[in-house]
Order: structure tokens, then sequence, then C-alpha cells
């Protein structure tokens, strides 16, 4: 499936066993902005060589850019949505990308 992805933060309400948390995550996309899945773990930079972890550093702190998303479960499984509206998370497709 053609598609996208980008870094979203994405907030963790508190259980029982865990305080709340934000982490950075990789979401992906469908070619109309839909979220299609989305990392289990959050996301670290790396790179081969110090300037590919320096750019990989840069493409998480996209993430601040981006409205705060969070998991929700729902009647079949689970959805992210915007923690402030509760919309379906959404992104808009890169200039370029067409169906």
């Amino acid at each position: 499936m053609a598609g996208f992805w980008n870094y979203r933060v994405i907030f963790c309400e508190a259980t029982k066993d865990d305080a709340a948390q934000y982490q950075i995550h990789e979401v992906e996309y469908n070619l109309n902005g839909k979220v299609t899945n989305w990392s289990e773990t959050g996301a670290a930079p790396f790179g081969n060589t110090l300037e590919a972890l320096q750019d990989d550093a840069t493409r998480l702190k996209t993430a601040f850019e981006k409205p705060v998303l969070k998991v929700i479960r729902k009647e079949r499984g689970y959805e992210l949505v915007d923690v402030e509206t509760g919309a379906e998370a959404f992104a808009e497709p890169p200039a370029g990308l067409t169906q």
C-alpha cells in the first residue's frame, strides 16, 4: 500500500502501573492522510554517521510542529485522535505525492 509516514508525539495516559508520558512515534498514513499504523514503541534517532544521526534527530523534532495524539480504544481495535479536539488523527500528504 502506498502512503507516507512522519513522526508524531503520542500521549499515553497513566495506568495503575505506569505514569502518564509523551513519546515520539512513527505514524503511517494512506495517500488520503488517514492513519493506517503507528510504531508500538517510541522512536529514537539513529544513523550510520554522525551527520545521519543529526539529520534523524532533526526529523524527530518535527513531531512538535503537529498536534499531540493519543490512542483510544474503539469497538474494534484502536485509533489515534487529536488530544485537544478528539478528532481522528490526520496528516496532509507531502507535496507531489499522488494516488
